[in-house]
């Protein structure tokens, strides 16, 4: 493993919530992708959301996105755990682990999937 990040989730204003994060911690929003920049097929209304951000200030590091139009997130529970992997076969036993008697919410494919695990906790596993 790489490194383990959270993971924020927002009902589309997530933009608005990177820049107050960076007013209250002086921080950087250090990468920004939207859905229209994304390998997926969105509704072009949608293309603007932020599929994927990084933010940093000192050592605090997390990375946030809005939710795709037909899945709601709920406050309180809008976070996932993000672990980066760089290898293939390591990221696969441990999304096998995790996903035991839990719910897979995209099978493990081109090198992301994400589940919630039997305690109710969500994860993210990526490989770079």
């Amino acid at each position: 493993m790489k490194r383990l990040n959270p993971y924020l989730m927002f009902s589309g204003n997530c933009r608005e919530a990177l820049h107050f994060y960076e007013d209250c911690m002086g921080g950087d929003i250090v990468t920004l992708q939207t859905y229209g920049e994304s390998p997926l097929d969105i509704p072009a209304e949608h293309e603007g959301r932020v599929f994927n951000a990084e933010f940093r200030a000192a050592d605090v590091r997390f990375m946030a996105s809005d939710d795709l139009p037909d899945h709601g997130v709920t406050r309180g529970t809008n976070f996932a755990l993000f672990l980066a992997f760089t290898e293939e076969e390591e990221q696969e036993e441990v999304f096998a682990g995790l996903s035991d008697g839990g719910k897979v919410l995209f099978p493990l494919a081109n090198g992301f999937g994400m589940l919630v695990d039997k305690f109710g906790i969500q994860w993210m596993l990526a490989r770079h």
